[in-house]
């Protein structure tokens, strides 16, 4: 079938008493073709179309019988990230304009981060947590939430004398040390840790540097640590220009942010 044809399907088929006049199924599709920006493409065949262009034309054929409730799932996941990015903000765009309500099933965390309104996340069929974005981002409940929503490294906790610390660096001043269990671990994001002299931190020293795009990854082995595990820090490109380190270069680490779980992943 044809683009008109494809997104006209549902319409047709209503039972009689439902069903549209042929004028108004005409206006209602081209109306939806429009939509999706796609009022050109009505006459042409799927095969015709690039992979992001047959997802829209999908999203339209679905919105065309007016459902109370759409479901995606991983609708664009076989497309290319750049495809992937635009049809996510195009989604977010329709979803302003319409205001229905879908529920969309993803693996990439920064898809659910961008397109959603309420994060649920799953672990084994059971829902781990659930809020707006930013609050499951910033305040996940559970180790599982904080890996699962990005990249992070992850460190043991060791008290001593009523204290709690990771590596050298003493965390006692912001962790509830009293209900932090004998076994826990710390968990930091690549951009919560901090880069200065080597004096400034927990000793460190350079192992890698990859500049990806707009960011710098780096790869440090801190003192005390297995060569093997060597911890993530991500910095803005600019800082790199100015800074400019170098493999086996010697650093000092800091945390600007980090939160700890008992080893077996329940929330502290």
């Amino acid at each position: 079938m044809t683009v008109f044809e494809n997104v006209a399907f549902g319409l047709r088929v209503k039972p009689r008493r439902e069903r549209l006049s042929s004028t108004k199924i005409t206006n209602k599709v081209q109306s939806l073709l429009d939509l999706v920006q796609l009022g050109w493409a009505g006459e042409s065949y799927p095969a015709q179309l690039s992979g992001g262009q047959r997802q829209r034309v999908a999203l339209a054929r679905a919105l065309a019988v007016g459902p109370d409730v759409l479901l995606l799932d991983e609708p664009f996941g076989a497309l290319d990230s750049q495809v992937r990015h635009e049809l996510r903000r195009w989604l977010r765009r329709l979803h302003d304009e319409l205001h229905f309500t879908s529920i969309f099933v993803t693996h990439d965390q920064q898809e659910a981060i961008e397109v959603a309104d309420t994060i649920v996340v799953l672990n084994r069929g059971r829902i781990e947590q659930r809020g707006v974005p930013s609050e499951v981002y910033d305040l996940p409940t559970s180790a599982f939430v904080h890996r699962f929503l990005g990249q992070v490294n992850e460190l043991p906790v060791r008290l001593q004398d009523g204290r709690a610390f990771i590596g050298p660096i003493d965390i006692s001043e912001t962790t509830d040390v009293s209900a932090t269990a004998p076994k826990s671990i710390a968990l930091i994001r690549p951009h919560e840790i901090e880069i200065g002299a080597e004096d400034s931190g927990w000793p460190a020293i350079v192992v890698a540097v990859r500049v990806i795009g707009p960011i710098v990854r780096l790869e440090l082995c801190a003192e005390g640590q297995p060569v093997h595990e060597p911890l993530e820090a991500e910095i803005s490109r600019e800082r790199h220009e100015h800074v400019n380190y170098r493999v086996g270069q010697k650093v000092g680490l800091r945390f600007r942010r980090w939160q700890v779980y008992p080893a077996n992943g329940a929330a502290a």
